[in-house]
């Protein structure tokens, strides 16, 4: 079935005509355009597209503020803003756009932007059968066998090679310095479900639990590093492991606590996190960041001397200059 494709806002109109053009061979609809935000909202409120491309100006306010606002049941998976100004990268990235075209571009832009756009929409469809198909599994009472994580992480690796070789990013090598090797992406990986549970007890204790709500992490002088870190639901506490953790991000007091595409909301601070996990694996990224560089797919520079990291899933993260070392 072919992707829809939404043009929100003041597109130029060569765009316009090279995404008409591009629709056919690559397997895309294009819905219309919406150049105003009261036509935008409309349209996404009576059929979601698949991907959107926005303009960074509407007839009657900005692109950013349009998609900011956007209730999250009606965001594109795919996103592709379009401006006229370098800067202006730096604020699509941070709205987790999959790639921000400076116009005019060069020949063969938009079609890269396109299928970057594709490729997440992909990826999330293939997370979401993962996640079904383990479900029916749980459900049927048992296991075939089928390792689904590998399944699924091979089909990424498939799409990765087919979008072309330059997806590459910097890892550090085992012993944590830097060896400035670009070496190629590896996909996302499907993650099993956090546990849910009422309180904290019987063997969460010995396999280590950070508890970002108190001063020492909950860790006392217990040796070696969490491998799950708690969050607290109303009166239900869940223990979320730390391989499923895409980043952390600061949010005054709290800590949003991103995994698998849920978000997890807990008391603490950065410099806990920082502390109590290996630096090797999270890095901190931002004043406000600290990412699993499992996940990191690969880095891109911005203006400025700020850099992009873009994960697995499609997610981007603004690297701020400050931090940059720490990933190269």
């Amino acid at each position: 079935m072919p992707l829809r494709v939404a043009a929100l806002g003041q597109l130029p109109g060569t765009l316009l005509a090279q995404l008409t053009d591009l629709a056919v061979s690559m397997d895309l609809v294009v819905l219309g355009q919406a150049p105003d935000t009261r036509a935008a909202a409309s349209a996404l409120s009576h059929s979601i597209p698949d991907i959107a491309v926005v303009s960074t100006t509407f007839s009657d306010g900005t692109g950013f503020s349009f998609v900011r606002e956007l209730p999250a049941g009606q965001r594109p998976v795919g996103l592709v803003f379009v401006g006229a100004r370098e800067d202006e990268a730096v604020t699509a990235f941070e709205l987790q756009a999959t790639d921000f075209l400076l116009w005019p571009a060069a020949e063969g832009r938009l079609r890269d932007a396109l299928v970057r756009a594709k490729q997440q929409v992909l990826q999330l469809s293939l997370l979401r059968t993962a996640d079904e198909l383990q479900r029916l599994l749980t459900e049927a009472g048992g296991s075939s066998g089928l390792d689904l994580a590998g399944l699924f992480r091979g089909r990424s690796e498939s799409t990765v090679a087919a979008t072309g070789g330059d997806t590459v990013r910097r890892r550090r090598a085992a012993g944590g310095a830097s060896t400035g090797t670009l070496i190629a992406s590896s996909p996302w990986r499907a993650t099993g479900r956090t546990g849910d549970v009422r309180a904290k007890g019987g063997r969460d204790g010995e396999e280590g639990v950070l508890d970002l709500s108190q001063e020492d992490g909950g860790r006392g002088e217990t040796e070696g590093r969490p491998l799950r870190v708690l969050v607290r639901e109303g009166r239900r506490t869940r223990f979320v492991p730390l391989v499923d953790v895409d980043w952390f991000e600061a949010d005054g007091n709290y800590i949003r606590v991103h995994a698998g595409g849920e978000k997890y909301r807990t008391r603490g601070t950065i410099t806990a996190i920082e502390a109590a996990l290996d630096p090797r694996q999270f890095v901190r990224i931002h004043r406000r960041v600290v990412v699993n560089m499992d996940r990191v797919r690969e880095m891109s520079p911005l203006p400025g001397g700020d850099g992009l990291l873009v994960l697995g899933d499609g997610s981007t993260l603004r690297l701020s200059r400050t931090y940059r070392s720490r990933v190269r």
